[in-house]
């Protein structure tokens, strides 16, 4: 098949597609993609046609996951069930989910493109692919791939995993994973105050017909258990170890556990200019020094607040309002309630110390371990005014589910030991749980495989892109259709083309996710293996967010030869020839 055929496969059409969804938005200034959404609801339907381009049968279900089905002539394989999320946060990026799910669909293209070839029955679509142009899309036929891949593949766009609208995240994916009533998510509330449940009784969803018993409809939505044989989902790192090293992709270990603790901080509200420093009891100094606090539990940090004289000198100061953007916690997932208190500063000064004697034992370091306070509430939040409560939230990841809840425990105690100390009320809420979920070894050991086997068509790829100078003019072309020369991403883009730019490698490492993923709800009935594509700067959930075009087309490549060891060559490269990953 000729080379710019593959190009256009791997190349073209992903990075294509990618600006043409990213141009979807509820807002003309920023991209905004969240769940039910008119954008949302335009964006599930231009997934659905380059699905069917893909020669697949599509559909957009009860829920508005988009699903894209290729029928194997072995059902007994079960299916490769890949794919990723194509809703967005508010002012986001292009590539968060998105990229994943597009990468997906190229794939499946080029593996019945592939197919076709092996079989010899390219002629009859011969003359339109060679000729397609550059500005169109291959559309395949679904009668002429029929029955040519041995196992069965179903791509989905999950519907929403960011959790925006409903403030409950992996409402897709929990859906045909069959845990979404489990989590009682059909009772998640908008900001409008209507539930999901009502949403679709009433609306109907991205599908506008009405749901009479959306229990019973979400309930059909599962997939059946042990239909699926594995779930394999392209993502961008959203972190910078790939480019700090010089490399595309990635093979990832296992995603990192997660909490979530809201924390309500209440103290006296009164005037910020009368009462004198000692006689206060000031929630938002307290909130401050708490979440110093947690800093100090996630560094492995012990220190203390130096002390200042200030006797005499009658100051007074007041941080009475705050604004954070963009004021959100990082959702995740949810669940556990716990209150601490202590009648005496001693005992939380006692608990305290002890806690940081154990602090001093942990191996902070290997352990992944980040917290982060990205959500503060405060009231009345005037310039001039003692606050009568500040709500902050915090949220911890680490690889290891122990240790994670040693440090929760601690930075609980530590929090508590601040209030009482500035005589204030305080409670902790644990308001989200996720254990952390781990990739099956065979699976990480097969996809290491597919990015070296990969190679020879990246370094194709490469070679075609410098010969049409296309690295240069792509970055461009993805820089004007994000906002022109000064908008963000451009500068984001450009940041990450340098010098020394290459996808292809030889190495194919192994890290660690500490971002959840609709991966974290299919694990639930599959085993799992995700794969992390360079991205400038390691930036995500920002405007910034870039991977270079080179890099969509290395990851496209790698998919679609994964797909091929999956289902074409399945005898050859079953499970059982892949060790696990020590």
């Amino acid at each position: 098949m000729p080379g710019h055929v593959w190009k256009h496969v791997l190349d073209v059409e992903p990075n294509r597609h990618l600006q043409q969804l990213g141009e979807i938005s509820e807002s003309d200034a920023v991209l905004t993609r969240t769940y039910f959404s008119d954008a949302h609801m335009k964006a599930a339907h231009k997934i659905l046609r380059w699905m069917e381009q893909a020669g697949m049968t599509a559909y957009i279900d009860a829920i508005g996951n988009v699903h894209g089905v290729v029928e194997g002539s072995n059902p007994e394989l079960g299916e490769l069930l890949v794919g990723s999320h194509y809703d967005t946060v508010v002012d986001g990026g292009k590539f968060d989910g998105a990229m994943g799910l597009l990468l997906a669909i190229s794939a499946v293209k080029a593996v019945h493109l592939e197919a076709l070839k092996r079989a010899n029955k390219l002629s009859m679509l011969q003359w339109a692919i060679d000729n397609v142009s550059p500005d169109e899309d291959i559309d395949l036929p679904i009668r002429a791939v029929k029955g040519l891949l041995s196992g069965s593949i179903r791509v989905v766009g999950f519907c929403d995993e960011e959790g925006i609208r409903f403030k409950s995240t992996f409402l897709g994916s929990r859906a045909i994973a069959g845990t979404l009533l489990k989590h009682n998510q059909l009772a998640a509330r908008g900001a409008d105050g209507r539930t999901l449940e009502e949403v679709l009784a009433t609306s109907g969803g991205l599908t506008g017909v009405v749901v009479p018993n959306p229990t019973e409809a979400v309930q059909a939505l599962a997939l059946k258990p042990g239909s699926v044989r594995h779930y394999v989902e392209f993502h961008i790192e959203q972190g910078p170890q790939l480019e700090a090293a010089g490399l595309a992709l990635g093979v990832v270990s296992g995603i990192a556990g997660q909490t979530w603790l809201a924390v309500s901080v209440e103290g006296v509200q009164n005037h910020g200019g009368t009462v004198p420093m000692p006689l206060r009891k000031d929630p938002m100094a307290a909130a401050a020094e708490a979440i110093t606090a947690v800093e100090g539990t996630c560094l492995g940090s012990s220190d203390a607040l130096g002390e200042l004289s200030v006797e005499g000198e009658a100051l007074v100061c007041t941080v009475g309002s705050i604004k954070v953007h963009p004021n959100q916690v990082r959702h995740e997932n949810r669940l556990t309630v716990t209150d601490i208190r202590s009648n005496t500063s001693q005992t939380w000064s006692n608990l305290v110390k002890a806690g940081i004697m154990c602090l001093g034992e942990m191996a902070v370091a290997g352990e992944a371990l980040v917290c982060t306070v990205g959500s503060i509430k405060v009231h009345p939040n005037q310039v001039n005014i003692i606050p009568k409560w500040v709500n902050f939230t915090v949220d911890v990841r680490c690889r290891r589910e122990e240790f994670r809840q040693e440090v929760i425990a601690l930075a609980e105690a530590r929090i508590q030991a601040v209030c009482a100390r500035r005589g204030v009320n305080c409670s902790v809420t644990r308001t989200h749980n996720a254990p952390p979920v781990h990739s099956d070894g065979r699976l990480v050991s097969k996809l290491q495989e597919a990015v070296r086997n990969a190679q020879p068509m990246i370094q194709q790829l490469a070679a075609a892109a410098e010969d049409s100078s296309s690295s240069s003019s792509s970055s461009s072309n993805a820089c004007s259709a994000s906002g022109g020369s000064d908008s963000s991403s451009c500068t984001a883009g450009n940041a990450g083309s340098i010098s020394s730019f290459r996808s292809t490698q030889s190495e194919v490492p192994v890290l660690l996710s500490g971002a959840g993923h609709d991966a974290m709800a299919i694990a639930d009935i599959t085993k799992i293996g995700m794969v992390f594509v360079r991205c400038a700067g390691g930036v995500s959930h920002n405007p910034a967010e870039y991977v270079d075009p080179r890099d969509v087309a290395a990851a496209t490549a790698a998919f679609a030869t994964f797909m091929e060891m999956d289902v074409l060559d399945w005898e050859q490269h079953s499970d059982d020839s892949y060790k696990p990953v020590s």
